[in-house]
C-alpha cells in the first residue's frame, strides 16, 4: 500500500513540475480552446482507431482460423503491406488519394490509424489464441459445444487474459502515432503545439504536449493494470 502511494507522489509530482514549468502562459483565450480542441482530436482519433482496430482485427483473426489457404495468403498480404510499408505514406494515400475527394482530412487519418491498428492485433489476437492448450477446444467439442460456442466460451476468455497486455502496448502506439496526423493537416495536440511554439517563439507548448501525452499515458496504463488484475482474480 505504501509502495501504491509512493508511485502515485512521484506520478502527481512529475506531471505538476511538468505542468509548472511548461505550460504556456500569456495565451489568448482563442489559443487555449484551439489546446482543447486538439486534445480532444487526439483522443477522438485515438478512440476511433482503437474501435475499428480491435473490430476488424480481430475478425481477420477469426477468418485465418478457417485455415482457407486463399483467404489466408490475402490476409496475410493485408497485414504485410500495412506493417511493411511507414504510417506516414499511409496517411497521405488515404488523405490525398481515398479520401482525396474530401476537404476534412479527419477521417482519412482516423481509417489510417484504425486499418493499420487492426494488422497488428489480428496478429496479437491470433497469437493469443493459438497459445491456449489445443486440448480446451477439444474438451469443449466432446461436451457437445459447437466450434463457435467452445471459441467464444471457453478459448476467448482465456486467449483475452493472454492478449490484454500487447493489446495495451498497441493502444499506446496508436495513441502516439496521431502525432504524425499534421503531415495532412490534422490539427492534433503535436501540431497545434507546433503552431502556438512558432507563434511565441518559444518550446513550452511542445515540451507541454509531451507532458500531456505521457500524462495520458500514464493514466491508461494503470485502468489497464487494474483490468488485468480483475480478469486474473479468480486463477
Amino acid at each position: 500500500m505504501v509502495d501504491k502511494y509512493c508511485k502515485l507522489f512521484i506520478f502527481c509530482l512529475i506531471i505538476s513540475i511538468g505542468i509548472y514549468y511548461t505550460f504556456p502562459h500569456h495565451l489568448t483565450t482563442k489559443e487555449y480552446q484551439a489546446i482543447l480542441k486538439s486534445i480532444g482530436v487526439t483522443l477522438l482519433l485515438t478512440a476511433g482507431g482503437v474501435f475499428i482496430g480491435t473490430i476488424l482485427g480481430f475478425i481477420l483473426a477469426f477468418l485465418r482460423m478457417i485455415n482457407n489457404t486463399i483467404l489466408n495468403f490475402i490476409i496475410d498480404e493485408y497485414i504485410d503491406i500495412l506493417r511493411g510499408t511507414p504510417m506516414v505514406v499511409q496517411l497521405l494515400i488515404f488523405a490525398y488519394v481515398i479520401f482525396a475527394t474530401l476537404s476534412d482530412n479527419f477521417y482519412a487519418a482516423l481509417f489510417a490509424l484504425g486499418l493499420n491498428s487492426s494488422a497488428y492485433i489480428a496478429e496479437i489476437v491470433r497469437a493469443g489464441i493459438q497459445s491456449v492448450d489445443k486440448g480446451q477446444m477439444e474438451a469443449g467439442r466432446s461436451m457437445g459445444l459447437s466450434y463457435s460456442q467452445t471459441m467464444r466460451q471457453i478459448i476467448l476468455p482465456q486467449a483475452i487474459k493472454n492478449i490484454l497486455p500487447s493489446l495495451a502496448n498497441e493502444f499506446i502506439a496508436l495513441f502516439k502515432e496521431t502525432s504524425i496526423v499534421g503531415y495532412i493537416s490534422v490539427n492534433d495536440l503535436t501540431s497545434q503545439s507546433k503552431i502556438l511554439q512558432a507563434a511565441i517563439y518559444n518550446p513550452t507548448p511542445i515540451i507541454f504536449a509531451a507532458v500531456i501525452y505521457y500524462t495520458l499515458v500514464k493514466i491508461f496504463s494503470v485502468c489497464t493494470k487494474l483490468l488485468e488484475r480483475f480478469l486474473h482474480k479468480n486463477d
